[in-house]
């Protein structure tokens, strides 16, 4: 099974295959199931708003909308 991972300059985010979908994740914080990874990327992109962010702005840390700039990484 495949999955995503950017590292930014305040560390990795992944997208990786969750139980019902997809889920992304920052160290070991949860923070979000999304319908597809690349909902995931687009979210994360433009600014998750969730509480394990609390301290972390996303959109800030240019992370990509396109998977195709994203890592691939495998489970």
């Amino acid at each position: 099974m495949e999955g995503f991972r950017f590292g930014s300059t305040q560390g990795a985010f992944y997208i990786m295959p969750g139980q019902d979908g997809w889920e992304a994740t920052y160290g070991n914080e949860t923070l979000g199931a999304f319908s597809s990874p690349q909902q995931a990327a687009d979210d994360l992109a433009r600014g998750l708003t969730c509480p394990q962010l609390s301290e972390i702005d996303t959109s800030m840390l240019e992370i990509p909308e396109k998977l195709s700039d994203w890592e691939i990484v495998y489970v």
